[in-house]
């Protein structure tokens, strides 16, 4: 159930979850605290976005799963410290492992050093922040 945290700080472990759901919930703990969380919800369409353009090699794709990434947050103590990045790593992991379609969602927060955060884990993004990682 549990699984170390690929981060360079000890004794964390993440959970994932065990298939695909409407619901997806990954925790991190440091010990028996949970230091941070990511949330992924399915759903058909996400009216609240701007179509991104897909990766030309999935225009042909039979139609799958995409999951809109909810909130991922790690307690304040913890940040900085590349937890929220190795939580985000094995989010995108699991969706490759379970033929996830994309990923999409919107970028709150500091708006510059979250676009180059989303866009160094290879995110596009719009003008209004809304982000989207095709496979």
């Amino acid at each position: 159930m549990f699984q170390t945290l690929q981060c360079g700080m000890p004794d964390l472990r993440v959970t994932k979850p065990s298939g695909l759901a409407s619901s997806l919930f990954f925790h991190v703990y440091s010990g028996t605290n949970a230091i941070g969380f990511a949330q992924l919800s399915s759903r058909a369409e996400n009216n609240h976005r701007r179509s991104i353009s897909r990766r030309a090699a999935f225009d042909d794709a039979a139609p799958g799963v995409s999951y809109c990434l909810k909130i991922i947050e790690v307690s304040q103590n913890y940040r900085n410290k590349g937890i929220g990045s190795a939580l985000l790593d094995e989010v995108i992991g699991f969706c490759k492992d379970e033929q996830v379609v994309s990923i999409f969602g919107e970028a709150k927060g500091d708006s510059e050093e979250l676009r180059r955060w989303y866009q160094g884990k290879g995110f596009d993004l719009d003008s209004v922040d809304n982000i989207q990682l095709s496979f």
